[in-house]
């Protein structure tokens, strides 16, 4: 496209907006989460909504999901020098608590490399792990597995 194309462009585009100033005008508007609530403006907290417990855990719903966490975690601690999670799912206490022991890629480096203990990639669970709560869909779903 040479100078004069775009130049042409540009003012055809222009000459439209000044013919119909309301197109730029008639997109949807956009709805938040947040309500009426600005982005710089503080708002409630959202209430602390009861953890799914399941037993025997809660099914995944598409293929290499992270499964879903079936219990509470309010008590958790995942810091840089502690990570409460590894005191029932590690390697080691695993079959003690009867909880299920992360998959051996998580012993694994970005490079494959094995290690003893979990890779730092994969250290902060909650990432990738979050738990089910009770409530009320925030918007409508009609997914069947």
């Amino acid at each position: 496209m040479n100078i004069n194309t775009s130049v042409k462009t540009l003012l055809f585009s222009l000459g439209l907006l000044t013919i119909q100033p309301n197109l730029v005008l008639a997109a949807d508007p956009v709805y938040s989460l947040r309500g009426d609530i600005g982005v710089d403006e503080l708002s409630e907290m959202i209430p602390n909504r009861r953890a799914m417990a399941v037993d025997g855990g809660i099914s995944v719903t598409f293929e290499n999901q992270p499964p879903l966490i079936p219990h509470s975690i309010d008590k958790t601690r995942i810091t840089l020098h502690e990570n409460s999670c590894l005191s029932c799912h590690s390697k080691k206490n695993a079959k003690e608590t009867n909880a299920v022991r992360p998959p051996k890629s998580h012993y694994y480096t970005r490079k494959d490399s094995k290690l003893k203990k979990i890779s730092t990639g994969r250290y902060f669970c909650t990432q990738c792990h979050v738990t089910q709560a009770y409530t009320k869909p925030l918007i409508g779903n009609d997914f069947k597995n």
